[in-house]
């Protein structure tokens, strides 16, 4: 069996608050069903807690994975999670949110994912991490 994907990347960057798009104004669009399997989980990662593998559903490779991070109570500022790939002294990637905004996102269209492992700063705050993932 496969599964339809769809994911859409919309970006404007604006020199004032009025967004002319002036510096930026870039939209994608990717549909495709060639991945054999996919799904979405969520996850809350406590501060403190270190290498906490995510969800991948029953994923051998991932191919698209996606993840969206907020604070677990919307009126406290997001923490920075460090998320490393296939192991737990991968690369860290540090997904936060840009300036003001109240969730971080990281997207990977690769073709070998098979783990992820994420850890939140014992200074942080409770985050909801929602997971989408799909491959075979």
């Amino acid at each position: 069996m496969s599964v339809r994907v769809r994911y859409k990347i919309s970006a404007v960057v604006s020199s004032t608050s009025a967004e002319e798009k002036d510096l930026g104004n870039q939209t994608w669009e990717v549909v495709t069903d060639t991945q054999g399997e996919g799904g979405s989980w969520k996850t809350t990662v406590l501060p403190g807690e270190t290498n906490v593998r995510l969800n991948l559903g029953n994923l051998a490779i991932a191919r698209l994975l996606i993840v969206r991070t907020t604070a677990k109570d919307p009126t406290q500022n997001p923490t920075p999670i460090l998320v490393r790939k296939e192991s737990t002294s991968g690369e860290t990637v540090v997904v936060q949110p840009v300036g003001d905004a109240k969730e971080g996102h990281l997207l990977l269209a690769t073709d070998s994912v098979t783990a992820i492992y994420v850890s939140n700063p014992d200074s942080g705050v409770p985050m909801d991490l929602a997971v989408i993932a799909c491959g075979d």
